[in-house]
C-alpha cells in the first residue's frame, strides 16, 4: 500500500464514513416528525388614519421687464481662489492599507507582469 492510498483511506474513514455512522447511531425522531407546521399568517394591520397633506405653494408669475427700462448692472462678485488641498501620506494602519489597495489597482495586471523564478 502506498502513502497516497493510505491517506485516501484515512480521509474516507474520518470525513465520510464517521459522520454517516454518527448520524445513524443517534436516536432521534426522523426528519418528517421534526418539521413544525408553518406559523399562521399575521393578522392584517389596520390602515392608519390618512394624514392631510399641506397644500402645495402655487408658482408665482413674474412680469417681464418693460422694454424701455435699463437692467441694473451690478459688478460681478470676485471669486476667491481656493487653495488646492495637498494630499499627504497617512501613516495610520487605514492609510497604509488604502495605499496597498490603490497600488494593486493601479499596477500592471498580474498576468502581464514578467515572471521571476523562485530560487
Amino acid at each position: 500500500m502506498k502513502l497516497d492510498d493510505l491517506l485516501g483511506l484515512l480521509f474516507f474513514l474520518f470525513f465520510i464514513l464517521a459522520p454517516v455512522i454518527k448520524g445513524l447511531l443517534k436516536r432521534e425522531a426522523p426528519l418528517e416528525t421534526e418539521l413544525l407546521p408553518p406559523p399562521p399568517p399575521p393578522p392584517p394591520e389596520e390602515e392608519p388614519e390618512k394624514k392631510a397633506k399641506p397644500p402645495r405653494p402655487r408658482p408665482v408669475v413674474v412680469a417681464a421687464p418693460s422694454p424701455g427700462a435699463e437692467p441694473e448692472s451690478q459688478p460681478a462678485p470676485e471669486r476667491k481662489r481656493r487653495k488646492k488641498k495637498r494630499r499627504t501620506l497617512r501613516v495610520s494602519p487605514g492609510g497604509i492599507l488604502e495605499g496597498i489597495v490603490w497600488h494593486e489597482i493601479l499596477s500592471e495586471p498580474r498576468g502581464k507582469r514578467p515572471w521571476k523564478p523562485k530560487r
